[in-house]
């Protein structure tokens, strides 16, 4: 590999920041392209919601050397997301490398460099870097499906709007409003804009499970943010423990006892939104955070629940799968995210998926036949910011040497091996195969034991038996820099 001294990093939201931040550590020169004009993806005022929370405590949603503050509530809002990030960004100097309004159009790589090309503020741009890293998450591209008669609703004087784009409860004020989605998101803008709205619907395939915060007065982080929680299905590649656990059948329990209470504690057979399959089909992949007082309103009829699809507009009305129709003034997909990576060529965007659009990469981090190029934040999950900071560590060892990079064969194998696991799960075709749940912590694992680490076996009862807190793995990331700076001497 020739020698790397200037890497560009396309995107500021979560996973940019700790990539750059933790380059700056390895004494690289950085740049930072951010399209938007303010650091932080998915937590910027530009894409959140009214009410948007962390599905996290803030306790296991952060970066192992910067705690969230104090003060924050257990979950913590948007806006403290970002404070967070900002202050982050801030105090390890990555700030200043950060180039806002710079939207990334095209790269190329010619003469061992990448060349990037973009608009900022409608001015062309073009700069060149030794290695990239593509950060723009797994949440880039808002998905509204196409359906037919959209133009004529518009026309009408009906507003459809993406989730992201749904800034505030005033916008639905007196209107009938129809939320299209069962996620988090759905759950959390329907509940906030029937405060608001003349008339509230939420219209949804099937429903899914969504995960009490408390469960019988205990915080539901001590049951699924942990080690056990993942051993609830199996891993692809399970340890003694783990085969320990399955068992004794403490599994099978642990979901049945989760399933009969979330049951009836949200009244799920008594407003006919029980899920149609277990919480293990789930596997964490779309299952989401209760959103307060969510079925206590649909309970009172304050929102309407319609099972079915949208499948056409008339007018000022959408007709549903069954012939219904409801008239209505608004319509907020919060269908989720499609991922895209619109400024990669044509040639480079084939050799990093198979024919089903799943990425096919090494740890979630190495594409086959790509020079000097790697992806941070490809292994999204409940842990993300655990999982981004050690996939941002692992790309700056593997840029010193101390990680062989795998033959091409081996990258597309073992990218192939994951997708073929993780297909067994619900929400894999939406994930586009970068969905590392239920097994983000084997997964950071993983990358520990590629940079010759692991954590101290102290460690683990707790992460066994409480929560995963990304502060224990501080010692870690501490050793291996610290053996990286040791080297360089």
């Amino acid at each position: 590999m020739e020698e790397i001294k200037t890497i560009g990093i396309i995107g500021a939201g979560l996973s940019g920041l700790v990539t750059a931040k933790t380059c700056l550590e390895y004494g690289y020169e950085i740049k930072v392209f951010e399209k938007d004009s303010e650091l932080g993806g998915v937590w910027a005022s530009s894409r959140r919601y009214p009410g948007v929370t962390t599905q996290n405590t803030k306790d296991t949603y952060y970066f192992s050397d910067f705690p969230m503050p104090r003060h924050f509530p257990v979950w913590p809002s948007g806006k403290q997301v970002q404070s967070y990030l900002s202050s982050y960004a801030e105090k390890f100097n990555v700030l200043p490398n950060i180039k806002f309004s710079h939207e990334v159009v095209h790269i190329e790589f010619e003469n061992n460099k990448w060349k990037i090309s973009g608009n900022n503020r409608s001015r062309p741009f073009t700069e060149q870097v030794d290695f990239l890293i593509v950060c723009n998450g797994t949440f880039s591209d808002a998905y509204i499906p196409e359906i037919p008669g959209m133009g004529n609703f518009v026309d009408a004087g009906g507003d459809i709007l993406h989730s992201s784009e749904f800034q505030s409860t005033r916008a639905c004020a007196g209107k009938r409003l129809v939320v299209v989605g069962f996620s988090k998101s759905a759950s959390d803008i329907v509940t906030r804009a029937e405060e608001t709205a003349r008339k509230t619907y939420i219209v949804f395939r099937e429903p899914k499970w969504k995960i009490p915060r408390y469960i019988k007065g205990i915080n539901m982080k001590y049951l699924i943010l942990n080690r056990l929680g993942e051993a609830l299905v199996k891993p692809d590649k399970h340890n003694r423990m783990e085969r320990f656990v399955h068992r004794l059948g403490l599994p099978r329990r642990m979901l049945a006892f989760l399933e009969k209470y979330t049951s009836k504690k949200q009244w799920l057979d008594e407003l006919g939104l029980r899920p149609s399959s277990g919480l293990k089909d789930q596997a964490f992949g779309e299952i989401n955070l209760d959103t307060p007082e969510f079925f206590e309103k649909i309970r009172s009829g304050q929102i309407v629940t319609k099972q079915g699809e949208i499948t056409a507009f008339e007018g000022k009305e959408i007709v549903l799968t069954n012939g219904e129709r409801i008239e209505c003034d608004m319509v907020v997909f919060a269908t989720g995210f499609r991922q895209s990576i619109p400024f990669l060529p044509d040639g480079l965007k084939s050799k990093l998926t198979d024919g089903n659009g799943n990425y096919i990469l090494y740890r979630h981090i190495l594409p086959a036949g790509i020079p000097s190029f790697a992806f941070v934040g490809y292994n999204t999950s409940i842990q993300c910011t655990i999982s981004s900071e050690f996939a941002a560590l692992w790309v700056c060892e593997y840029l010193q040497g101390r990680i062989d990079r795998p033959d091409e064969e081996k990258i597309i194998t073992a990218g192939k091996e994951f997708i073929r696991w993780r297909s067994q799960f619900r929400q894999q075709g939406a994930a586009s195969g970068l969905s590392t749940m239920p097994g983000t912590i084997h997964h950071v694992d993983e990358l520990l034991r590629d940079m010759n680490a692991s954590l101290p076996f102290f460690s683990l009862i707790p992460d066994w038996l409480m929560t995963i807190k990304p502060g224990r793995y501080k010692k870690v990331r501490n050793k291996i820099i610290r053996r990286n700076q040791e080297k360089g001497d």
